[in-house]
């Protein structure tokens, strides 16, 4: 039996996601939460196989920032995307925060169904409307990275980048490192500029291939 836990901000959106998983006989809902603090609290107390989750939500913490937390509590768990949002952005964050599977809210029943059941198994999946572009987005990274991809960073840009790679906000690598937010933000800046990056989760994603969570 896989135990599930629905969040999403919005009840009509659970009570239809609860209506249909309590259809299947390898299906349970364990509980929900309508906002990413309650996320985490509650998958803690609950211990759910699978949590299906919206990305955007209100209260203090969104879908990613409660993914990492989550993950972080219970590696065990496994956390399904499902969201109206579909940038790169989105993607390569969900991913990054620990997320075994990425899909859109216009994804047919069987569909979901189907990737409940994969990442409750372990295995990973994204929605075919993303998989490409994230495909693509891999590949330019990997054409453009050499040996001496890092070489100008300095050795707390370095360190930045890790954190940045492991899914901090600036404030908590400011937290982390004790500086300013202002100089995390400077930091984060500096290091898409010297590695020719235009977003955080691209930098993320590099710090990844190379190893660099492993160090």
């Amino acid at each position: 039996m896989i135990r599930l836990m629905l969040v999403d901000d919005h009840e009509i959106v659970r009570t239809g996601l609860r209506a249909m998983f309590e259809l299947e006989s390898d299906m349970e809902v364990a509980g929900e939460a309508g906002d990413g603090e309650g996320a985490v609290a509650a998958a803690e107390r609950l211990k759910p196989d699978v949590v299906v989750m919206d990305i955007r939500m209100g209260g203090g913490i969104d879908g990613i920032d409660a993914c990492r937390r989550l993950k972080s509590q219970r590696p065990e768990t496994a956390v399904l995307m499902l969201t109206s949002f579909g940038t790169d952005e989105a993607v390569f964050a969900a991913l990054m925060a620990g997320a075994s599977g990425f899909l859109l809210k216009n994804t047919g029943r069987a569909d979901l169904l189907r990737a409940v059941r994969l990442v409750a198994e372990g295995q990973s999946l994204l929605d075919p409307a993303v998989t490409g572009r994230v495909t693509k987005k891999l590949v330019e990274l990997a054409q453009h990275s050499g040996p001496n991809e890092l070489a100008d960073l300095s050795a707390r840009e370095r360190e930045v980048l890790v954190l940045v790679a492991k899914g901090m906000t600036n404030r908590e690598i400011a937290a982390e490192l004790v500086i300013s937010d202002a100089t995390a933000r400077n930091h984060v800046s500096h290091i898409l500029e010297k590695l020719g990056l235009s977003r955080r989760t691209e930098a993320a994603t590099l710090a990844a291939r190379l190893g660099l969570l492993d160090q």
